[in-house]
């Protein structure tokens, strides 16, 4: 069929991309120059279009400091790949907040010349938004993590002395020993259910379908150890200690699997550290990738159990020290997620001193 849309109807592209708040833009790689901006331009970047087209470089001066590198990492991809996209960056307007865009780029020709072609979008509320569900997802993980420790705890403890009680009443009658069994059966229930209830969490959090973004993972592992601290010091009656750099540290990571898999290594150290030990996370920043350490001062991890330790339906699996069930999956998950991250997992342990695992994923 005939394209029968009038001369005006670049017009029309240009207010709708207004509408939909997208900022489109051409930028000729040779002179170093914008080309075309459209009208929506200043509202996404803040910029007015007559300032960046004089000046494209004064675009980049927006673009926040930590942003800067890997902006340029991303335009090198982009030389050799032709298309990038969903590339976000954050921009630090004057008198305003933060402002996350997201750019789409392609590489085109025309008559020998090569240009930059494509648009940014405001992303903020979007951010803010996801960065809204990851904190109160970490919240619930380690709220979730404290309460099976804690209230598991009550539920052994009846067990515990119902079997006393069987020791001390030798000559129970039928139905006092009938009830005796049946206040034992529903305590391991609802021990057992708690578990269940946890693990399932984090079953459903473990589908291989990873969606990566661009985070700063100080960020994330302070909040996690921030909700053990403050969640759980006095109910776990442990010491939770964060030992991070100060400044940020980006990596490309699913966040919420990524992290539900550090807040399962923090809760196995939780199951085998006596009480008043001390959990600490740290980390180091290397040039590629970043190695994240989980610690304890624990009871460690018997020898034998060691080589097995993640595999599925694993033979190293034991109980907690106040009875924590285990049905043998959970480093095998982990491991997973992190070999899914491109990562590796590995731990060093001695029998009654405690146990320190490594998790290495690359920044890119």
């Amino acid at each position: 069929m005939e394209n029968t849309l009038p001369v005006s109807h670049a017009a029309l592209l240009e207010r709708t991309a207004e509408t939909f708040h997208q900022a489109y833009f051409i930028y000729h790689c040779g002179k170093h120059q914008m080309q075309y901006l459209n009208q929506a331009f200043r509202e996404v970047v803040g910029l007015s279009r007559e300032e960046a087209l004089a000046d494209a470089s004064r675009l980049l001066q927006q673009v926040h400091p930590d942003d800067h590198s890997f902006l340029m990492e991303q335009y090198q991809k982009l030389q050799g790949k032709g298309t990038q996209k969903g590339i976000e960056v954050r921009l630090v307007l004057p008198g305003q907040n933060l402002k996350w865009v997201c750019l789409s780029v392609t590489v085109l020709e025309e008559a020998g010349e090569r240009y930059l072609c494509g648009f940014a979008e405001d992303v903020t509320l979007r951010k803010e938004y996801q960065n809204n569900i990851l904190k109160f997802n970490s919240k619930k993980n380690s709220t979730l993590e404290i309460l099976s420790h804690d209230l598991a705890a009550p539920f052994q403890n009846i067990q515990g002395m119902m079997g006393m009680l069987e020791t001390e009443i030798e000559s129970a009658s039928p139905a006092t020993v009938e009830l005796m069994d049946y206040i034992k059966e529903n305590a391991k229930k609802g021990s057992d259910m708690i578990r269940d209830f946890v693990d399932n969490e984090f079953l459903e959090s473990s589908q291989v379908v990873l969606h990566k973004e661009r985070v700063n993972i100080i960020q994330k592992l302070t909040i996690m150890m921030d909700n053990y601290q403050h969640l759980g010091g006095a109910l776990l009656e442990k010491n939770f200690v964060a030992q991070l750099p100060s400044e940020p540290v980006y990596v490309y990571l699913d966040v919420m699997k990524f992290m539900q898999a550090l807040n399962n290594l923090v809760s196995n150290a939780i199951k085998f550290t006596n009480d008043t030990g001390t959990i600490t996370t740290s980390l180091e920043n290397l040039d590629n990738s970043v190695i994240i350490k989980i610690s304890d001062d624990g009871i460690g991890i018997p020898e034998h159990l060691q080589p097995v330790l993640f595999d599925k339906f694993t033979k190293a699996r034991r109980e907690g020290l106040h009875g924590e069930k285990s049905v043998g999956l959970g480093m095998s998950i982990i491991k997973n997620i992190v070999e899914l991250h491109k990562g590796n997992i590995w731990f060093e342990s001695h029998e009654g001193q405690g146990s320190t695992f490594f998790v290495e994923v690359p920044k890119a």
